[in-house]
């Protein structure tokens, strides 16, 4: 926090910022005192935005332009004066009341649905698949040298698969292999299955070839569903008057167009609720947007990334108030998955 704000130049700020959010026009003080601090005199809070200009808060983009929010302005007001929002969140607890047929689904949905409540792009990263737990692993005989493996788990059916039995195999090959493989893979996790060392035991090498195709199935899943990223409504910077700068718009489609670079910025650091980015003071390729992340999980693991980005003046209080009721509406919703 900085010591140099007195609790008043903080109320300036906030005032400040919460009427930038809402209309991006230079404001006054005298608007300042009208709306938000009739008991300060204008003058006293024209002396206080000049100290806040000095210290880094307030710029002026062009000569002849008043003052609005600097980067610095808005972590402050993000990181020392946000209080808990209450956005319309309604549409979330309309949308997550309905069934999914797995986790993929939801979180497709679930990147809908944020962008509508909240009005900007919503950015989800799917990184759950290692968490995924496989339950049981069927091997059905079809009679004709062949058998089909299903591998299943606490999502749904993972994979199916086609595969040789042995010319050599016995009549007990299909119920033993049944055996091993579950006593092997039920209730672990599929990264836990990445690292499967092959045993050694005598009984085990007739079906060496079996256990290698069942932790490659594992390993084509995880490769093909690793960290995927959903976008939805891309669009919607155009709804703010930020899209008149063509530099803004250039360096909007440009962030979303580099999928790793999301990647790397919607996961965060894992350590707190809530992951602001505020501009290039985070990364060059924010100039001018912020961008607001959160984990979220479903029943209870942890599957994933959130994030809403949009301009840099963005309501950062129904962005939290819609993430923060998300968590618990991934949950219920997860709870109605088959």
């Amino acid at each position: 926090m900085d010591d140099r704000l007195s609790d008043r130049k903080k109320r300036v700020l906030q005032a400040l910022v919460d009427s930038y959010i809402g209309d991006p026009q230079p404001i006054s003080s005298s608007a300042i005192q009208s709306k938000y601090m009739p008991e300060v005199s204008s003058a006293t809070i024209r002396s206080e935005l000049a100290t806040l200009e000095e210290l880094g808060y307030l710029v002026q983009p062009h000569v002849s332009s008043g003052r609005v929010p600097s980067s610095k302005a808005y972590r402050f007001y993000v990181d020392c004066m946000l209080q808990n929002g209450c956005g319309d969140v309604g549409v979330l607890e309309e949308n997550f009341n309905k069934n999914f047929k797995s986790v993929e689904e939801l979180v497709k949905n679930t990147a809908k649905v944020v962008s509508d409540a909240t009005n900007y792009t919503s950015l989800m990263v799917y990184t759950g698949t290692d968490k995924v737990v496989v339950k049981e692993v069927k091997l059905v005989d079809l009679l004709d040298g062949s058998a089909l493996v299903v591998i299943i788990t606490d999502s749904g059916v993972l994979k199916d698969k086609m595969i040789a039995i042995p010319d050599d195999a016995d009549g007990g090959y299909i119920e033993v292999a049944n055996r091993l493989l579950n006593a092997t893979f039920a209730g672990k996790n599929l990264a836990e299955i990445q690292h499967y060392e092959e045993p050694m035991e005598q009984n085990f090498r007739a079906y060496k070839d079996l256990f290698r195709q069942v932790v490659e199935m594992i390993e084509e899943y995880r490769s093909s569903r690793e960290s995927q990223l959903y976008l939805e409504g891309e669009d919607k910077i155009f709804e703010y008057p930020e899209s008149k700068d063509v530099d803004n718009v250039r360096s909007f489609v440009s962030i979303i167009s580099k999928k790793e670079k999301l990647h790397e910025l919607v996961k965060g650091d894992g350590s707190v609720e809530f992951d602001v980015k505020i501009g290039d003071e985070e990364s060059e390729d924010l100039k001018n947007m912020a961008l607001v992340t959160a984990k979220y999980t479903v029943d209870g693991k942890e599957v994933g990334h959130v994030g809403v980005i949009g301009p840099q003046r963005m309501d950062y209080k129904k962005v939290m108030s819609v993430l923060r009721r998300l968590g618990g509406a991934l949950d219920d919703g997860g709870d109605n998955n088959g």
